[in-house]
């Protein structure tokens, strides 16, 4: 089984895929777009793709992918602990860096350490694990990368700091997706995506469709809705809901819901 990730061999995304997936394969993809785009032409079997932060969030754009492929289901989640680590090259000194480099998301996770520091020029680049490569393939003892400890040893690179992470709960929930709409496990949630129309109440009436069910809502994503300017997509997650519930949302929603995975 091959299972893809975003990012470069090393990063926090591939962990939570090995630790997911047992032995599967893996493979890095550069960016979101490309690692859904895989999973639903069958390049590869599954994917792993983070979908929100103890610190950073809801990830917006994961929701709208997964909207945009109506051939890939969410079919199971992991969370997966994050330490942001401070590299650098073997002759580099916390004290001399002048520029930290890091995914825009890790970033985000390390505020604090960085205000500590202001006169550090901060870079934001595609992936955690590829920040570290990169300043490994560029030899400047100026410049440090935040990313998983792990990294340090694959690409040779010096450990500044072990944690420069805001929060110690800092964890990453993701979603497991695939072709096969079949769930991996049963944990009892679904996600759906509704098109709601721009008026008073449309958002409290849907919920109350949910309520009146007995359904929790465990998360609630707003996004633009693309072509209609001002208008908004909801991403609800919903706790417990059998194939019964779920088709009796679709009775009740007809074509202004889409159905991201039942898991």
């Amino acid at each position: 089984m091959t299972v893809g990730f975003q990012g470069e061999a090393g990063a926090f995304s591939e962990a939570a895929a090995l630790e997911l997936f047992g032995g599967a394969e893996t493979r890095g993809f550069v960016d979101f777009d490309a690692l859904v785009a895989a999973v639903d032409s069958g390049e590869v079997d599954a994917g792993l793709i983070p979908c929100e932060n103890t610190i950073y969030g809801s990830i917006a754009r994961t929701y709208d992918l997964l909207a945009q492929h109506d051939g890939v289901r969410i079919v199971d989640e992991t969370t997966f602990r994050i330490t942001q680590t401070l590299m650098g090259t073997p002759d580099a000194d916390l004290a001399t860096i002048e520029r930290v480099t890091s995914h825009p998301v890790a970033l985000e996770q390390c505020r604090a350490f960085l205000a500590a520091h202001p006169h550090l020029v901060v870079e934001a680049v595609p992936d955690t694990a590829g920040a570290v490569r990169a300043v490994m393939a560029r030899g400047d003892a100026r410049t440090a990368a935040i990313g998983p400890a792990p990294a340090a040893a694959r690409y040779g690179a010096k450990v500044l700091v072990p944690d420069v992470t805001d929060d110690v709960e800092n964890v990453t929930r993701f979603f497991a997706i695939s072709r096969d709409a079949a769930p991996r496990r049963d944990i009892g949630r679904a996600c759906i995506a509704l098109d709601l129309s721009h008026e008073a109440g449309a958002l409290h009436a849907a919920l109350g469709e949910a309520a009146s069910r007995g359904l929790n809502l465990r998360s609630l994503v707003a996004r633009p809705a693309r072509g209609r300017p001002f208008h908004y997509r909801f991403y609800l997650e919903l706790d417990r809901p059998d194939d019964a519930t779920i088709a009796a949302l679709q009775g009740a929603f007809g074509a202004r819901m889409q159905l991201l995975g039942s898991y």
